[in-house]
């Protein structure tokens, strides 16, 4: 139904709720597991850029599907060039998230699309989760009735930085679900020059785990130096 529709549906798989460790995100993953439960059915995470907010949609879609049931994360950026019927779709999955939210203010058609899709999921049994750059009481929405249903729906807002033990934290769990075993001065560097935003912390991390596997040996001091150049470079250019 999906690839009929062509819905623009997040690809990114490789993203788990081990990768959000830390004390931090302690009370994220207690609402993760309420979701599961069915004690809450509407979240709404909010946050700055790079924090990290597509790559807990995606975790939390893995964790659906890990326990059998059938989830989507859709980008609401690249949904807009769509019909607002194809959020029809979306009811017959188990879990809903959608991404950048913020996109459709001012929107009416769009609006009163998404107010419809919480509506015809309180009827049901879909859960939904919204993510945006800003909390629900902070949109600009024209349609009042969409503003009300959102403020109803259990908010957190994802730390916009991290303290080392978190980056520690994270650093260790994605290191080691991925299998890799880093040099510590790349580590060491990560943990002290590293980015504070969780988001751009899995980013870099990515990049540097990409250069690691195609290095396909023990890194050389070369190597290691040059990706330490890299992250610097990386981390100035995103300054």
């Amino acid at each position: 139904m999906t690839g009929q529709l062509s819905l623009p549906i997040d690809p990114s798989a490789d993203a788990w709720l081990s990768d959000f460790a830390g004390p931090s995100w302690m009370s994220l993953i207690d609402l993760v597991r309420q979701l599961h439960t069915g004690l809450i059915d509407r979240l709404y995470i909010h946050a700055g850029p790079y924090t990290g907010k597509t790559h807990l949609l995606s975790a939390i879609c893995g964790s659906f599907v890990e326990m059998g049931q059938t989830a989507i994360q859709v980008s609401l950026t690249e949904l807009l060039n769509a019909p607002t019927e194809s959020l029809a779709a979306l009811e017959f999955f188990d879990l809903v998230a959608l991404d950048d939210l913020e996109v459709i203010q001012g929107n009416p058609a769009w609006e009163e699309a998404i107010f419809h899709l919480i509506n015809r999921s309180m009827q049901g049994e879909v859960k939904l989760i919204f993510a945006s750059r800003l909390p629900p009481q902070g949109l600009s929405l024209k349609l009042p009735d969409l503003a009300s249903r959102l403020l109803q729906a259990t908010v957190f807002r994802m730390p916009e930085t991290l303290q080392q033990a978190d980056r520690q934290a994270v650093l260790e769990a994605v290191l080691e679900r991925r299998g890799w075993q880093l040099d510590a001065r790349i580590v060491d560097y990560l943990l002290v020059h590293g980015p504070s935003r969780p988001g751009l912390l899995l980013k870099i991390l990515d990049e540097v785990g990409e250069r690691f596997e195609r290095q396909r040996r023990r890194p050389s001091p070369s190597f290691i130096r040059q990706t330490l150049q890299f992250i610097e470079e990386r981390l100035q250019a995103e300054a």
